[in-house]
């Protein structure tokens, strides 16, 4: 659904202890620097590497972060969207990038970054995701996740027609699903992120999901059924909300279909990591073995 180079974003945040952390540009490196009012000093805050240190890069002799630094704060100890629910997320007050959005290619570890909760319902939210739309369009998806476009915020928007219906655009901020069917469904899925890659995944049919438009108003979704369009709906939600949990859609990916697709998946692990020297990601698994009497035969 969801092409690259990497951005750097800034944000006001307040984590989950109430700690205020203000991000502003490093003067000697394109680093980021995070300002704790509880200990007044600053810190040169490095996510993908994950640590902290007490000077800026260069002043330590090493590269700026070749990702930005950007990725979100977070005093918790915790480093990916995987181990932070959506409600025990960073808060962040303020929305600011820069243009134009790019997509974001796997494995960039902004994927895999925490994705704040927004508490700004303003013009800044509403041309964040008109951009996101129209790079949304421009590359032929039919959803975008704010973290595909280097922005690690719960917001997604869609349009199930893509750009043959505009018009028919869903802009959703801090989603959650508070209910998902026994049901099952399986379908082909693609990604921005993964150009040219498809296969098919699994996911709950139905789910229902509570969330908020631009404005900050309340909404309530029971996406899915048995209809197809609305079953092809709850399915692009379920594939954006991965992404502001920090899934991917080859995380859900059967092995068979993973080693279908294992080629296209390294040539993206390997070009990042040319681009991105010692910057860490995390790659697919090598293929399992063959075990068994049959495994034995081949040899």
């Amino acid at each position: 659904h969801e092409k690259t180079q990497l951005n750097h974003h800034l944000f006001n945040l307040q984590s989950k202890s109430k700690v205020t952390k203000k991000i502003s540009k490093c003067r000697s490196s394109d680093t980021r620097i995070a300002f704790s009012t509880t200990s007044n000093s600053c810190i040169a805050w490095e996510q993908v590497w994950g640590r902290a240190s007490s000077s800026c890069p260069r002043d330590r002799g090493r590269q700026p972060c070749p990702v930005g630094c950007a990725l979100m704060l977070w005093d918790s100890g915790k480093k990916t969207a995987k181990d932070v629910k959506g409600k025990d997320a960073p808060v962040v007050d303020k929305l600011e990038w820069e243009r134009p959005l790019q997509i974001v290619k796997y494995p960039d570890p902004r994927l895999r970054a925490v994705n704040a909760r927004i508490n700004c319902f303003d013009d800044s939210l509403v041309q964040l995701a008109k951009e996101m739309i129209e790079i949304m369009y421009q590359d032929d998806g039919v959803g975008l996740a704010a973290p595909q476009v280097g922005v690690n915020v719960r917001l997604m928007v869609f349009n199930p027609y893509g750009s043959e219906k505009p018009g028919n655009e869903s802009i959703l901020v801090n989603p959650e699903v508070v209910e998902s069917s026994r049901i099952k469904g399986t379908g082909e899925e693609g990604c921005l992120s993964f150009p040219k890659i498809y296969g098919e995944v699994e996911r709950p049919r139905d789910v229902v999901v509570h969330a908020q438009n631009e404005k900050g108003e309340p909404i309530s979704l029971n996406l899915g059924g048995s209809d197809i369009d609305q079953a092809w709906i709850s399915r692009i939600f379920q594939h954006e909300y991965d992404h502001l949990q920090g899934v991917l859609f080859h995380d859900r990916m059967r092995p068979n279909v993973i080693e279908s697709n294992r080629k296209q998946l390294v040539a993206l692990e390997e070009a990042f990591i040319s681009a991105n020297p010692g910057v860490p990601v995390k790659r697919i698994p090598p293929p399992k073995a063959a075990k068994g009497f049959g495994a034995m035969a081949k040899r």
